[in-house]
């Protein structure tokens, strides 16, 4: 890495820090795991990728490791540049196509028409079968701390409950998953500009960008929840580094759910 950026060096250095941490806090990863990473091309699931390749050098165990990509049949997606980049890696890599643009229109349901919400389940099943037929024991994804953020004032705001994506967690047998599998998030405890900037580490391929990029930038709830929070960070400059703390010291008795009055 001498020929790299310096903070890029740096960013990927502390990318590696605080996944085994967290690996290691959340009981991500364990001797003999089958770890299925979901690479979607962007920047994040990449930087995950690489980092799952580190620690499987470093930690005093094995793993296996091996890659998948979700092909949502857009035009512009690059699923052959992810493979490509994955072979040069010398990681296992397959593809998972799906017509989700044609799924979109025929939806019955108003609301799974909106491009996320169809978009996320049709990813989330077919993910799940993989994972199921590969006999993968932990299913990664590339959400960072930033997500976990978001996803919890969207649901806090939205009456969904005082949840988020969790670090690891059983998969959803609701929509394929199994009681074996269970999904990790190694960047939970990572803000969203320094994975980015660890990306700067390496020559990623291009993937291509969703068609409904604009529209969601513009009217969609996670979208507007990024913004707020910038907004918020005005008054508090370390306001995500005490959500995530106040996430991680839950005091169930002084809040309003009945199940835990004592």
């Amino acid at each position: 890495m001498n020929d790299l950026p310096a903070e890029a060096v740096k960013a990927f250095k502390k990318v590696c820090s605080q996944a085994a941490r967290a690996s290691a806090g959340y009981n991500m990863l364990q001797p003999g795991d089958r770890v299925l990473a979901a690479v979607s091309g962007g920047l994040d699931s990449l930087v995950m990728l690489e980092t799952l390749a580190y620690l499987q050098k470093k930690v005093p165990f094995e793993f296996e490791l091996q890659a998948i990509t979700f092909d949502p049949g857009f035009p512009d997606f690059n699923s052959q540049g992810i493979a490509d980049y994955c072979r040069q890696r010398q990681i296992k890599h397959s593809v998972i196509k799906l017509d989700v643009a044609s799924l979109l229109t025929t939806a019955p349901d108003e609301r799974f028409r909106r491009p996320c919400v169809r978009c996320s389940r049709l990813r989330r099943g077919k993910l799940y079968g993989a994972s199921r037929e590969l006999g993968i024991s932990k299913l990664a994804l590339g959400h960072h701390a930033d997500d976990l953020l978001e996803s919890f004032v969207m649901s806090l705001i939205r009456g969904q409950g005082l949840t988020t994506m969790g670090p690891n967690v059983p998969a959803d047998e609701a929509n394929g998953g199994n009681e074996k599998l269970r999904i990790i998030r190694p960047l939970a405890l990572l803000e969203e500009k320094t994975v980015k900037a660890a990306a700067g580490c390496f020559e990623f391929p291009q993937a291509g960008e969703c068609p409904y990029k604009e529209e969601l930038d513009a009217s969609g709830d996670r979208a507007w929840v990024k913004r707020e929070l910038v907004r918020w960070q005005e008054r508090i400059p370390d306001l995500k580094t005490l959500m995530l703390k106040s996430m991680g010291k839950v005091e169930l008795e002084w809040l309003l759910d009945k199940r835990y009055i004592i």
